[in-house]
């Protein structure tokens, strides 16, 4: 479309710090996204880049890179600073964004190029003034002292650490100690993986906990549920980001730490940590596109393969040989991908595995029932499909990748076969080990089987699983999230509707109606299942789904399968179909 045809928009819709490595560059800095149309982007990226410049030379930060990326509608820019000046970074960024919409809203000839005069005064004391207010010369001393012993060290607003697990030590950011007094012998690190994808994430994060603890470690974890040390629940919550890792790591006794990181955390915060043992990427599907100026699966992909820049030199990176948009990303991009992969795949022949053999190098596959792990030539059976309880046999082919996902991770970190196949078949797809993840139960002698599906990629999954497991008749209990769109609930609703259910119950989740009217989701549910062809006679609703689940208990009887998508109240439903095992 022609540019002049279009509304004319300069908008900025976040603006914050990067305090790790991140998709534009290594750095901390601070990042603006901004939606962009009617004007030629790169033009206002020549723009921006120019008042930032200035505002730097004003200030004195000659030195401090900036980078952006382009993308339909919009532009991110962020702009590199030292790490107790990253609110200052911040006001800068935002100073140079709004002296960008100045120019271009004085401007009388659309053809005319805005070009700054002189800086404000007041503008440039600010800036100063909140550079001296953040700066904390210990701080900044204390990390490159950290540096140059080879020390782990985390930092936030709040508090300032070295070490990590059982020699980590803490101190409040306002009573660091002084350099010359730290014992730098005194602290070392412990083995750290990061795991990422678009599902698969949570449930690989419990497997590796459970293959630690059958090698005798105390695993920490940090997930979108909760973080955890070994047994020990230290918080429920969404911990998958940065301020997770560092709580996490910090624990005395965590001896091995496994990090969820998600596309939220790692767009608004970067990388949790700067260098780790391993990393696995599950898979890539749509999902959440639209925020931060991800707005494609590409630009998704790009995402959670940031974990890549997290590996140190000599690790390994593991990948899913089966995901589309991964080999596509790999392909891509592979001269700047670690050299170290492991590939995981299904299918034996994989072109990517027979790739891995030619160089060596490690893989892990399905056949015949059973999966394997390969490297230099030697191949080990690792346990059989049917002894690994969260495949259900094999009919949950979405939990075999996850095991195959983990045996590769876990092997790349030195753990041995014998323990990696104990983790594997003691790691059950229940509420205590994996809740909300395909968990199964038996109730009036029906299969029930409850999981949090919430894209189209995890309710497929869903959908193949149930297909292959026996059914006199199929119960469906059916809810989603009001953020979602229409076109993402109906295509989420026409997804679980291929496995062809006998009977309907639309739900509603009042804590996510996000906007939505009461009624509004159940409605929508209902229309795309009377368009798949079910009868309205055997649609029913239910106000939550505590009372979606009371009810179906009721009506459920012997060698039924019932799929319950609990999205709320987990914990009522779980107490209610164990109370009715």
């Amino acid at each position: 479309m022609d540019l002049g045809m279009m509304k004319k928009e300069l908008v900025l819709d976040d603006s914050r710090r990067l305090t790790g490595k991140n998709l534009l560059m290594d750095l901390p800095s601070a990042i603006i996204d901004v939606t962009v149309t009617g004007h030629d982007k790169s033009q206002i990226v020549e723009q921006w880049q120019y008042f930032i410049a200035k505002l730097q030379r004003a200030v004195g930060w000659q030195n401090y890179a900036c980078s952006y990326r382009l993308f339909d509608r919009g532009i991110s820019l962020a702009v590199a600073a030292p790490i107790d000046a990253l609110y200052a970074a911040v006001e800068l960024n935002e100073a140079a964004w709004a002296m960008v919409v100045d120019a271009h809203q004085n401007l009388t000839d659309q053809a005319q190029s805005p070009v700054a005069t002189s800086l404000d005064n007041d503008l440039v004391q600010r800036l100063k003034t909140a550079i001296k207010t953040e700066q904390n010369a210990l701080l900044m001393a204390l990390i490159s002292a950290s540096e140059e012993h080879a020390v782990a060290y985390l930092w936030d607003d709040d508090a300032f650490s070295l070490g990590l697990g059982p020699t980590a030590q803490t101190w409040p950011i306002e009573k660091l100690p002084d350099v010359s007094s730290v014992d730098w012998q005194r602290y070392s690190t412990i083995p750290v993986v990061y795991v990422t994808g678009t599902n698969g994430k949570s449930t690989t994060v419990r497997i590796m906990a459970e293959i630690f603890k059958q090698a005798g470690k105390v695993c920490g974890v940090t997930s979108t549920d909760f973080i955890r040390a070994g047994e020990r629940l230290i918080d429920t919550g969404d911990y998958s980001g940065p301020g997770g890792a560092r709580m996490l790591l910090r624990q005395n006794d965590v001896e091995v730490a496994v990090l969820e990181v998600a596309r939220g955390g790692l767009l608004r915060r970067g990388l949790p940590i700067p260098q780790v043992n391993g990393a696995i990427i599950t898979n890539v599907a749509e999902d959440h596109l639209g925020q931060y100026g991800i707005n494609d699966i590409a630009a998704l992909a790009e995402t959670k393969f940031l974990v890549a820049k997290g590996l140190a030199s000599d690790k390994v990176l593991v990948l899913n040989a089966d995901d589309h948009e991964i080999v596509k990303h790999y392909e891509l991009y592979k001269e700047q991908l670690p050299q170290r992969l492991c590939w995981f795949s299904q299918h034996l022949n994989s072109p990517l595995l027979e790739q891995q053999r030619l160089k060596k190098q490690p893989l892990c596959y399905e056949n015949q029932g059973a999966l394997y792990y390969e490297c230099d030539g030697e191949v080990e059976m690792i346990t059989s499909v049917a002894a690994v309880p969260m495949t259900l046999q094999g009919a949950a082919q979405h939990n075999v990748l996850n095991a195959l996902g983990a045996i590769g991770l876990a092997k790349s970190l030195n753990v041995s076969s014998r323990h990696v196949a104990n983790g594997l078949q003691n790691f059950k797809s229940d509420g205590q080990d994996n809740p909300g993840r395909g968990n199964f139960y038996q109730v009036n002698g029906a299969t029930v089987v409850v999981d949090f599906a919430h894209n189209v990629h995890s309710m497929q999954a869903m959908a193949n699983t149930l297909e292959a497991l026996p059914a006199r008749k199929k119960w469906l209990m059916l809810g989603h999230a009001g953020d979602r769109s229409d076109t993402e609930i109906n295509n989420l609703t026409d997804c679980i509707m291929s496995i062809k259910p006998d009977y309907l119950l639309a739900v509603e989740n009042p804590e996510y109606l996000r906007g939505r009217e009461l009624g509004e989701i159940p409605r929508l549910i209902t229309h795309r299942a009377l368009k798949s062809g079910m009868s309205a006679k055997h649609i029913y609703y239910a106000d939550t789904p505590s009372d979606g689940t009371s009810d179906l208990i009721k009506r459920i009887e012997a060698g039924d399968l019932v799929f319950l998508m609990v999205l709320s109240e987990r914990d009522k439903v779980v107490e209610l179909l164990s109370c009715a095992h």
